[in-house]
């Protein structure tokens, strides 16, 4: 999926584009609005900061609003 220089550096565990779940632990999302992973970012920072991928734009299902956040905030929905 990222197979290039600017590909997941940091080893983190992005959600897969298209998974359904909730943003949790941010006192500033409600925990129980539904989103959908849209699309990733080219590259979050510029050198010597930060290299790689570690953050997700996601769509909220209520409003159509759409965030981005990091990847470990997003918790994907099991069915």
């Amino acid at each position: 999926m990222l197979k290039n220089k600017r590909q997941n550096f940091h080893r983190s565990k992005l959600p897969p584009s298209g998974a359904v779940g909730h943003i949790v632990g941010l006192s500033t999302i409600n925990p129980r609005r539904k989103c959908i992973v849209s699309h990733y970012p080219l590259c979050d920072n510029v050198l010597p900061y930060s290299r790689g991928i570690h953050t997700v734009f996601v769509r909220f299902l209520d409003t159509g609003e759409i965030a981005r956040f990091s990847g470990f905030w997003f918790k994907k929905l099991e069915r």
